[in-house]
């Protein structure tokens, strides 16, 4: 008996050598060398055949287990690793696949169902076999789950924006991995729970990042108005956040829909108790139905209406209504380019484009309103006596002239200062503003010089202000 065992744990040991990162990442299956397996099989045959010759029935189940589960977790253990150093997690810059732990989740299958060819070889017994499974993959298991259960507990720590990768954790898992893992345990009968019950909390984990999102474009977590606010009235750091989120949502639609589906329609307008959550009923993987498309596309109409209105809250922080107007213009602006682009464009209909169309136009229309002091200024002016034109003017009607200019010109020059504090990124709306209040102040400043008979003494001291007029567009 004692020399059967060395011999068992002499061979094992020689099949059992950690493999290192790059051949389990690269290779398809895992191989042992051809030679101690050969040897290890002829003695598992023997040790099985020969049962009456021997007296009593040999169990290796420890040996096997203390060998195998050490082999495991020094193959493993660099990629557990990896994870728990790498940064790209962090950031609004992840990339879809990049993540450290997709790599472990398939290399830990791997070694698992490499495992299980392997111990069907070795050991017989389906009972032993079952016993010494569990027992070797059970630490490599802990381990993985554990640095999962890491990534969950920094994905709630950071903000909604920045922990999208737990629709990547979650589709590879869905996608390559449970099948797989799900048939190993049935074949070889392993009560193995910890993978679902991570795989659990990254879906909790997910539905509170959308239940975080709506909260954010509610304006929720801001104490005032204020809170924020640019100085320019660029687009706002809550609305750049919230589109980029909503087209990661849409990466990942094969995910997020059942989720949505699973907490029911405006289900993302409360938080959700991760006990609440129905996670039998959750079905990834199936073909794109209606009701999660339909929700999908609710869900990201919902959201634009909430960021719509903190939006309009927001504005009201600000003093000068010219420049709350440029921050609304600047972020319907904003919303309207990004649901006409991709992928965004692929899931919000006509409605909705037409609808921040109508917004940036209204916007438009109000910012030209900030003129109207300039325009007072130039108003048609007629100098008529006796039915016909005059053409001298009283030192009264002169003075009234230079006081219109003057006021033009101080009217013109104190908006033109405000204003190129103000910024507005997208150069074609900008270029359509100034064309806009071009098209009124232009040509309007050009007929009130045409319609006044102006003396070469008030010429010379306005062509200052027709310049100014000019080229301050």
């Amino acid at each position: 008996m004692l020399h059967l065992e060395t011999l068992f744990r002499k061979w094992l040991n020689e099949v059992s050598t950690p493999v290192d990162s790059h051949t389990l990442i690269e290779a398809a299956e895992i191989v042992p060398s051809s030679l101690a397996m050969k040897q290890l099989s002829q003695l598992a045959t023997y040790i099985d055949t020969s049962v009456s010759e021997i007296g009593y029935s040999v169990d290796f189940t420890k040996p096997y287990a203390d060998i195998r589960s050490e082999y495991m977790q020094k193959s493993l253990i660099p990629l557990c690793q990896s994870v728990q150093i790498s940064e790209k997690h962090q950031g609004l810059s992840y990339e879809k696949g990049s993540s450290e732990f997709l790599k472990y989740m398939e290399c830990f299958l791997k070694m698992v169902k490499a495992e299980c060819v392997f111990a069907k070889k070795i050991l017989s017994n389906p009972a032993q076999r079952s016993a010494a499974l569990k027992t070797t993959i059970q630490p490599s298991l802990v381990e993985f789950t554990t640095a999962g259960q890491q990534l969950v507990a920094l994905a709630k720590r950071l903000p909604y924006s920045e922990s999208v990768f737990v629709f990547d954790i979650l589709e590879k898992y869905e996608c390559d991995c449970m099948a797989t893992w799900k048939q190993l345990l049935r074949d070889n009968e392993l009560d193995l729970p910890d993978m679902s019950d991570l795989m659990q909390q990254v879906i909790a984990t997910a539905i509170k990042g959308i239940n975080s999102f709506v909260e954010d474009v509610k304006g929720r977590r801001d104490t005032s108005a204020m809170v924020n606010l640019s100085s320019d009235g660029t687009v706002h750091e809550m609305t750049s956040n919230a589109l980029n989120y909503l087209k990661r949502l849409f990466t990942w639609r094969d995910m997020v829909e059942p989720l949505l589906i699973a907490i029911g329609d405006g289900g993302w307008n409360q938080p959700i108790a991760s006990a609440d959550i129905a996670y039998h009923k959750i079905k990834f993987g199936d073909e794109p139905s209606s009701l999660g498309e339909a929700l999908l596309q609710k869900f990201l109409v919902d959201s634009l209406d909430q960021l719509c209105i903190s939006l309009q809250t927001k504005s009201r922080g600000y003093k000068k209504p010219a420049l709350a107007t440029i921050f609304l213009l600047n972020n319907y602006n904003y919303i309207l380019r990004q649901i006409r682009s991709p992928p965004l464009n692929a899931i919000f209909d006509e409605a909705t484009e037409v609808k921040f169309g109508k917004l940036v136009k209204k916007q438009l229309d109000t910012y030209q309103e900030s003129w109207k002091p300039c325009v007072e200024n130039l108003m048609d002016v007629t100098y008529v006596r006796g039915g016909t034109i005059k053409n001298a003017l009283s030192n009264a009607d002169r003075q009234m002239i230079k006081d219109k200019f003057k006021n033009f010109n101080t009217e013109f020059d104190e908006i033109w200062r405000t204003q190129t504090s103000y910024a507005v990124p997208d150069l074609d709306l900008r270029s359509q503003m100034i064309r806009d209040v071009k098209n009124v102040i232009v040509p309007m400043y050009g007929r009130f010089l045409d319609k006044i008979p102006i003396s070469p003494k008030i010429m010379q001291n306005t062509s200052n202000m027709t310049r100014i007029a000019w080229n301050g567009f």
